[in-house]
């Protein structure tokens, strides 16, 4: 059977779209695509997705963003689509959402992805939603809630025929439980997440000096780099955590792997999510999860089940980890987690969903 040619066009730095994307690839296990990626943005190729493409063989351009509307980075696209002879691209940013309308023009088809909540988008980026929503062959959304939020900046948006909702999976058979548990002097949480304004790293940090000062002691580990690392470093160091709390950069796959088989339990403060990919990790790593109870985390996790839920202050975030630490069914929340990871993976094998959408 011959394969589907599809282009993945995605940002070329760090986060969640390029773990979509090599989710995506090791999913394909029946091999029923031939994979291309065009990497587009402001950052320089990530190391990384670089490796991943060499390793699997495939081809792969990177063009740096130059402007908003950049006509030169469309032109290199479609150069790269017309000389592989590609029908599917599979958009992954909002910057070159202008394909969508080329697509119809042309008759190639553009399915576009959102990744992004309601509230981290700009102006031109809703914008660009819009484009996509009206004129993509397919919309995908990774849930019902993700629509609506959209259909409330733009109440005219339906529902329709091209509209469709594909729950994020994560590779289990990568990402699973460590044969063996590390044993901690003190209980270690962790977090993986770009040091970015609406992640609240700020508020674990007050958290876990609150702890400290009343006699508790709680390990955290953060991966990640971002605008607010200094700020942040600053923060622990005025705080004189540093003894509490590591900072340990940018993690490649199998470092990410050993990252959250090292936790006690997974620890996320969001101001919003579609679906956070961390967090998806630490449960097929078998991790119970403390989180956030907002749109994108709260839709998916079970409290009381596999998780403990909590408002944005720092009270409620102190409050949670030490019911955290306190809970006699620990272990049980991890299993929880991992067996929703694996149900997930089975129910929501994306290549799977998506070829039944093209064919």
């Amino acid at each position: 059977m011959q394969k589907i040619k599809i282009l993945h066009i995605l940002y070329s730095g760090q986060g969640g779209l390029g773990t979509y994307f090599m989710n995506f690839v090791n999913s394909d296990q029946k091999k029923q695509f031939e994979h291309f990626v065009f990497f587009y943005g402001i950052e320089e190729l990530d190391k990384e997705l670089e490796a991943f493409c060499k390793e699997q063989q495939i081809p792969y351009r990177y063009q740096r963003k130059q402007s908003k509307i950049d006509l030169k980075a469309l032109g290199k696209v479609l150069e790269f689509r017309k000389e592989n002879q590609i029908q599917y691209l599979l958009l992954h940013t909002f910057s070159l959402s202008f394909l969508t309308i080329l697509g119809l023009i042309k008759n190639w088809k553009v399915i576009a992805f959102d990744h992004t909540t309601l509230a981290y988008k700009t102006k031109i980026e809703k914008l660009f939603t819009l484009v996509n929503h009206l004129f993509a062959q397919k919309m995908i959304y990774f849930y019902k809630g993700h629509f609506e939020q959209n259909k409330r900046q733009f109440p005219f948006l339906r529902f329709g025929k091209n509209t469709h909702i594909i729950p994020k999976t994560v590779d289990i058979h990568f990402f699973k439980p460590a044969h063996k548990k590390l044993d901690h002097p003190h209980f270690t949480l962790g977090i993986t997440a770009r040091l970015i304004q609406g992640k609240r790293h700020d508020l674990i940090i007050e958290a876990i000096r609150t702890l400290k000062q009343k006699g508790q002691i709680v390990q955290l580990k953060i991966a990640g780099k971002g605008p607010k690392e200094g700020e942040l470093k600053a923060m622990v160091t005025n705080y004189q955590l540093d003894e509490e709390i590591e900072f340990v950069g940018l993690l490649n796959r199998n470092q990410l792997l050993h990252f959250y088989q090292s936790l006690d339990a997974y620890i996320h403060a969001s101001e919003g999510e579609t679906i956070c990919y961390s967090i998806m990790e630490a449960q097929a790593c078998g991790l119970p999860i403390l989180a956030s109870d907002v749109e994108g985390i709260s839709n998916y996790l079970q409290e009381g089940k596999e998780a403990v839920l909590f408002e944005n202050t720092t009270e409620h975030i102190k409050k949670a980890i030490l019911k955290m630490i306190n809970d006699a069914n620990l272990v049980e929340f991890g299993n929880f987690a991992r067996n929703q990871a694996e149900v997930l993976f089975k129910k929501y094998n994306n290549p799977e969903m998506l070829k039944n959408l093209l064919i």
